[in-house]
Formats: structure tokens, C-alpha cells, sequence
């Protein structure tokens, strides 16, 4: 019984490397979902169509991240002692987590520094169609207003053209 606890907790921790090397896989994807917008957000062309395909692809990404941490919690939770006590035992699945765990935690912090400059070039782009809006809408009321003053205009001089004769 007591040889099926310890293959099974070995098992265990052979799940929270890999689950750490999956965390770290999509956090690459993500990482290059991100570039994409980026490259998107900073084009003359702002492409709307893919900027939120891009966006629906990494909520997909980010869920699949949740849940990663979620069960990677649980696990690890199962196994936390014998990691402690059985240090020597499990060295190199520990080496192994703490190597994709500095590698995890480079890429989160290049990744919020990508994410903070898209925010940034994407208010910016925001700022620039409102006021793009609002030179469409003022232009459009100018129209509207010149053209109604021509048909008074036009009303009101025909009717002094009948009073003359």
C-alpha cells in the first residue's frame, strides 16, 4: 500500500512539470497573440476584424490558463508534503519546476509590459476615431444646414419674385 502512495505521489509531481511546461507553452501562444495585436494596433489600417479574433483567441488561451492553475493548485496541494519531506527524492522534478517557474514568471512580465503598451497605442487609435467621429458628424451637420438654409433661401425668394409682379 504504502509502495502505490509513493508511485502514485511520484506521478503526481511528474503532473505538476508538466502542467508548469503546459503554463509555459501557453503563455508563449499568448505572448504571440499579443505581438499580433500589436503589430495590428500599430498599423495605418487599424483591422478590426482580426484585433477581435485575436481577442476571442486569447480568451480562449486565458481559460485554458486558468483552469492549468487551478488543477496545478490542487495538485500540488496533494503532494506539498512529500515535496517537502522527500526533497532529495525529487530533486529533479524540482529543479524542473522551479527552472519553468522563473521561465513562467520572464514571460508573464514581458507579457504585461506588451499588454500595457497595446492598452496604451489602443486608446490612442480610440482617441483618433472618436475624433474622426466627430469631424464626420460635424461635417455632416454643416451639410444638413447648409442645405436647408439654400431651400429657405429658395422659398423665401420666390415668394418676394410673386409679390413684385
Amino acid at each position: 500500500m504504502e509502495l502505490e502512495n509513493q508511485t502514485l505521489k511520484h506521478t503526481y509531481i511528474k503532473l505538476l512539470c508538466d502542467a508548469l511546461q503546459r503554463k509555459y507553452e501557453v503563455l508563449q501562444q499568448l505572448m504571440r497573440l499579443t505581438e499580433k495585436q500589436e503589430e495590428i494596433i500599430s498599423s495605418e489600417a487599424f483591422d478590426e476584424d482580426s484585433f477581435l479574433d485575436i481577442i476571442d483567441q486569447k480568451e480562449e488561451q486565458l481559460q485554458t490558463l486558468n483552469s492549468l492553475d487551478s488543477g496545478f493548485t490542487k495538485l500540488y496541494e496533494s503532494v506539498k508534503e512529500e515535496l517537502v519531506v522527500g526533497k532529495l527524492n525529487y530533486s529533479v522534478e524540482i529543479s524542473c519546476m522551479k527552472e519553468l517557474i522563473t521561465k513562467i514568471t520572464d514571460l508573464s512580465v514581458r507579457l504585461q509590459a506588451i499588454e500595457k503598451r497595446n492598452k496604451e497605442k489602443f486608446e490612442a487609435v480610440i482617441a483618433s476615431k472618436r475624433i474622426e467621429i466627430k469631424k464626420l458628424r460635424i461635417s455632416n451637420q454643416t451639410a444638413t444646414n447648409y442645405y436647408k438654409t439654400m431651400a429657405q433661401q429658395h422659398e423665401s425668394q420666390s415668394y418676394f419674385y410673386d409679390k413684385k409682379n
